[in-house]
């Protein structure tokens, strides 16, 4: 697929697929009137609150708040990037991709076939009469016929070219298997076996699919563990083990927990413990914190519990922390890991150690020399620097509270130090990546030289690629990043957002809006962005939401632009639109009269010879305030 798609082939194959068929394939939904209704699949409810426009093609949840289109409901529920949710929808509706002739999925890839050829080898090699050692390390592990089978576990058996012969019977090319790191080239040619004599852990990504795998030996065998190498279909950076059989327990409680290797995830699952991931192979990554964060808002980390362990832990919670999630770290006694732990102890033991895990910060405190002036200063400063990375100022503030208290330090100078650390981040990252989290340049997710939308109808330009300055660079709602958000009453924010509403709906409700309003009279985000972006649409046409919802704009935008398309409105908008407009003025004066009433008192004091300006200032706005009040 090439870096860029058109937005007409987006368009047509965001419109190819029916949005009430791709969510009902996932969720039972049922028909309510001019909707269909479920439960939401993004929170836990009992009452039906997820409800399907098949008219707009958008989908709102009334409990949670989450909104948007076919494209971006799959993004979410199986947790793929933009140009994945598109090749997944393309080849659902048996539309070509430029560069895959018929539409054909990346999965296609040889390397793949090769991958589960080798499950199946590996899984049969389990059964059969040289995989005898492996069951019995297998069983010795507690772990039952279930797990095995649903982690496709298997055998590599000794010899250096067991695999190689069944993939040579089986049409697999040698080439293949040195592309998927099956098979390691010889230096005086030919290839050998990478795994022989392993238990071997397929590592399983979505839609269960092989993208490489993890090998351990028997007895005193070094490396105890061997993994595959990085190929074309894994980065291990970007991999996390277990989750695919994870994903839906974690979606649904919220919470995981991350362990560090292949057996400590078999171990937890196989006592009940199902949101169990690893970052087996590697110190956990911000890539891999990043996909937690889709799924997770609190994660357990337990990790083993020597001193490598609580140090490897504490980089883990610390990737974690930065990303606003909230973690516990599990402290288990020196000499154990989740895995000997709840073999050992039993389930209940983990749960209690669950249940009573530290937060970061009284972990760190635990675990850090605190009791000096030295140490109190060094641990503040580690702190503070993983605070400064946290984009949730409600979350930083308290955890700086906690710094503060746990430190016995006054809140002032660590909040201080925490200004310092944010400001110095700033400076240090590019004008464009100055941006809260999860914000990026509109049209990014189409590739590196995608278009950008600039309207609401179908106007759309290119990036140039110039190497000119840019424009200063502006959020979904158009703002410029370097400027802070203008201050909005809550009642001018309700009243432009009812006028959004009616702009949405079209027909007389919106023709009534353009005669009433103009769109830089708006002053509330996101409100003014989508406005601008849609002025132009013609009067009586209704928005098309579902292809107004932009996946780099965030859940915010398409949430208030789902929530607002699927408001009932009456079927005269005129008294209705009247009175947001009344109300956001009303709003506005009385904001600006607060102004001018501080800049009189100010200018009493001061005698700067403008008093008599302001005061005048504030009859004229309240003789506009009385002509509103009166309807006039």
């Amino acid at each position: 697929m090439s870096g860029r798609l058109p937005d007409e082939l987006i368009d047509r194959i965001r419109e190819s697929n029916d949005i009430v068929d791709v969510i009902s394939e996932r969720i039972p939904l049922k028909r309510a009137g001019v909707n269909y209704k479920g439960r939401c699949p993004f929170h836990q409810e009992k009452t039906p609150s997820f409800n399907v426009n098949p008219q707009r093609q958008i989908y709102h949840c009334f409990g949670c708040g989450v909104g948007g289109n076919v494209i971006t409901f799959l993004m979410e529920y199986e947790k793929l990037d933009f140009l994945d949710a598109i090749r997944e929808l393309a080849q659902r509706a048996g539309i070509a991709l430029p560069g895959r002739g018929s539409g054909r999925s990346a999965e296609d890839d040889p390397v793949f076939a090769a991958n589960q050829m080798a499950v199946e080898f590996f899984q049969s090699s389990l059964k059969g009469s040289s995989g005898g050692p492996a069951r019995e390390y297998v069983k010795d592990r507690g772990l039952g016929s279930e797990v095995v089978t649903e982690f496709a576990i298997g055998y590599a058996p000794p010899g250096w070219d067991n695999l190689i012969k069944h993939a040579r019977a089986s049409g697999v090319k040698e080439s293949v298997l040195v592309e998927a790191g099956l098979a390691v080239p010889r230096e005086g040619g030919g290839q050998y076996d990478r795994f022989r004599d392993r238990l071997i852990f397929p590592l399983l990504a979505a839609a269960g699919k092989a993208v490489g795998f993890g090998g351990r030996a028997f007895g005193d065998a070094e490396p105890k563990y061997l993994n595959s190498p990085e190929t074309r279909v894994y980065r291990k950076s970007h991999y996390l083990y277990g989750l695919n059989q994870a994903r839906q327990s974690i979606r649904m409680t919220r919470e995981a927990i991350l362990v560090e290797g292949y057996m400590d995830v078999l171990s937890l699952v196989q006592a009940g413990f199902r949101n169990a991931i690893a970052s087996a192979g590697t110190a956990l990554t911000h890539e891999q914190a990043k996909i937690i964060d889709r799924y997770a808002d609190k994660v357990f980390v337990a990790y083993d519990g020597d001193d490598a362990g609580l140090s490897a832990a504490t980089r883990a919670a610390e990737a974690l922390v930065e990303l606003g999630l909230k973690v516990r770290v599990v402290l288990l006694p020196d000499g154990n890991d989740p895995d000997s732990y709840v073999r050992e102890h039993g389930p209940d033991a983990l749960r209690e150690a669950l249940a009573t895990a530290q937060d970061f910060i009284d972990f760190f405190v635990s675990t850090n020399a605190t009791d000096t002036a030295d140490g109190r200063e060094q641990a503040a400063r580690a702190l503070i620097e993983t605070v400064s990375h946290v984009a949730d100022p409600i979350k930083a503030d308290l955890m700086l509270e906690k710094v503060a208290e746990a430190l016995s330090l006054r809140h002032g100078a660590v909040v201080r130090l925490y200004e310092a650390k944010r400001a110095e981040l700033t400076s240090r990252r590019p004008r464009g990546e100055r941006r809260g989290r999860g914000a990026g340049p509109r049209g990014n997710h189409r590739g590196e030289d995608a278009g950008r939308r600039t309207d609401g109808g179908g106007v759309r330009t290119a990036g140039s690629g110039s190497m000119e300055e840019p424009p200063p660079p502006t959020d979904p709602q158009g703002n410029d990043v370097g400027t802070p958000p203008r201050e909005v009453s809550s009642l001018v924010r309700s009243a432009e957002e009812g006028l959004l509403a009616l702009l949405l709906a079209g027909g007389g409700h919106a023709e009534r809006v353009r005669a009433a309003a103009k769109p830089d009279e708006f002053v509330s985000d996101p409100v003014r962005g989508l406005v601008a972006r849609i002025w132009e649409t013609p009067g009586r046409a209704a928005v098309d939401v579902s292809r107004l919802i932009e996946p780099d704009d965030g859940p915010g935008v398409a949430k208030l632009l789902t929530e607002l398309a699927m408001r009932e409105l009456p079927e005269d908008g005129g008294r209705l639109c009247d009175d947001y407009i009344r109300t956001k003025r009303r709003a506005q004066i009385e904001q600006e009269i607060r102004v001018v009433e501080e800049e009189i008192r100010a200018a009493e004091l001061t005698d700067d010879g403008a008093l008599m300006t302001r005061v005048a200032r504030r009859l004229e706005l309240a003789r506009k305030l009385e002509d509103l009040s009166g309807g006039r």
